[in-house]
Order: C-alpha cells, then sequence, then structure tokens
C-alpha cells in the first residue's frame, strides 16, 4: 500500500428537502389548517421559544427552508401541532425526538436517526447525494450515529469467518467516514482502484500493511492504491434489525 489513503467528501443525507416540504404541506392539509392556525397550535404546545411563524412555515412548505434550522423547542411543537405521530416523525424526517409525553407511541422514549443504507457495491464510492442508490432505511438510535456516517449492506462473504459468523452477506456495517487512523485488527471499508469497494481487516505482516479477509479462503492483498471510505465501528447482523 502506498501513499497517504485519501476520502472523498461524504456528507451525511436526509430526505430531499421537497419531499419533505411536501409531506408537512400535505399534513397540515388532512388537519384542514390553515398556515396561521398551525402557527398558533405552536405557541399553545411550546410557548414562545416553540412558535413556528405562519411566514416561517410557509417556506417550510415550499422548501425554501430546511426543518432541521429550526430550533429543538420548534421542532417538537410543531411535530404536535401537526398531530405526526413519534415514530413516523422520525421515519419522515430523521430527526431525534427530544421528550416523551402521554399519548406518543413507543418510539417517543428512544432518539433515533434515520439513516439511508446503500448495497456494498463492487464499484463506486457510496456518494450520498445519489438518492438512487438507497436500498432502504436504517433507525440507528442516536448513541451509535455519527456525523456523515454510512450504513452499509455486505453482499460478499470475504469476511465470513471458518464457523459461519463474521459479517455475512446480508449484514449491515456502520461506517465512520471521520475515523481514518489505520489501526493494525481494525474493519475499514476501502476503495481499491480497478476493483471497487471492499471491506477488509488490516494487518502487519514483514512491516507492511495488508488487506485480509475473515474468511480463510480469500487471500491477503496490498493494493497498489487504496481510498479509505471510513472505519466499521458497528456490525448490524442479518435479522436483528432495529
Amino acid at each position: 500500500m502506498t501513499g497517504e489513503p485519501s476520502l472523498r467528501e461524504l456528507p451525511s443525507l436526509d430526505l430531499p428537502q421537497l419531499e419533505l416540504a411536501a409531506w408537512l404541506g400535505a399534513r397540515r392539509a388532512a388537519l384542514n389548517l390553515q398556515q396561521g392556525q398551525v402557527s398558533a397550535r405552536t405557541l399553545d404546545h411550546g410557548g414562545q421559544a416553540g412558535r413556528v411563524t405562519q411566514p416561517y412555515l410557509s417556506r417550510l412548505e415550499r422548501g425554501t427552508r430546511p426543518l432541521e434550522a429550526l430550533t429543538p423547542a420548534r421542532q417538537d411543537a410543531l411535530r404536535r401541532a401537526l398531530e405526526i405521530p413519534a415514530g413516523e416523525w422520525v421515519a419522515r424526517t430523521g430527526l431525534p425526538l427530544l421528550q416523551a409525553a402521554p399519548g406518543d407511541d413507543a418510539l417517543e422514549v428512544l432518539e433515533l436517526v434515520r439513516v439511508p443504507v446503500r448495497a456494498l457495491a463492487s464499484a463506486g464510492l457510496p456518494v450520498t447525494e445519489d438518492h438512487a442508490s438507497v436500498i432502504d432505511h436504517e433507525l440507528v438510535p442516536v448513541r451509535d450515529h455519527r456525523p456523515g456516517m454510512l450504513v452499509l449492506e455486505v453482499g460478499g462473504e470475504s469476511m465470513t469467518t471458518a464457523a459461519g459468523g463474521g459479517i455475512r452477506p446480508g449484514d449491515r456495517i456502520y461506517v465512520d467516514p471521520g475515523d481514518l487512523d489505520l489501526r493494525e485488527g481494525l474493519v475499514y471499508v476501502l476503495h481499491i482502484s480497478g476493483l471497487g469497494l471492499t471491506v477488509k481487516r488490516l494487518r502487519r505482516y514483514g512491516g507492511a500493511l495488508w488487506l485480509t479477509s475473515d474468511n480463510p479462503d480469500h487471500p491477503p492483498v496490498k493494493p497498489e492504491e487504496v481510498t479509505v471510505v471510513g472505519r466499521v465501528y458497528f456490525h448490524q447482523p442479518r435479522g436483528v434489525r432495529l
């Protein structure tokens, strides 16, 4: 492995802003409320700290202002004003819930962030702006969430152990693109020039770093060029989804 590993900037992905804006408008219309009435409701639920003005609500529904730009208190007041169940709020917005209240569903007591899932493809970096590459969404607990994190679904068997454990096809891995310090024994997602994406464990043999597989049928490799996407810090086995 020669040269310093590089990393493409991989910003976090939310639902497309216009899609989210349309959902907010449709929710208000379903309640047969005017924007001014929703604004008054936010005042009732959150006081001045939670009030979302009618002009600002209009911008939210047009998609010219992102929902996450609201303060946490205003997000919470708006959710309650629009009578949005806690689980639906998390699934639609990807924003964590702030507090529980009587009548909220069970997800209210959890803080979850909705993160897109992409396949660990054989070619190309997992670019977060590519909406077409999303195959699912994962509700990630805030304690496990990291800025810009990637959730990838594994397709190959190179990290499956001889006993059938390890990282198997269909499993999901959480990748921290901010952790690029290469450390022996840890698992990374990497892009190898000419081969594409792979997940490997780093080992040192004879003073050199090699990319190894937990599956003994896959020999270690020492590529000339490699881009480190990030370190795998969490493994979500198939069938144990959150």
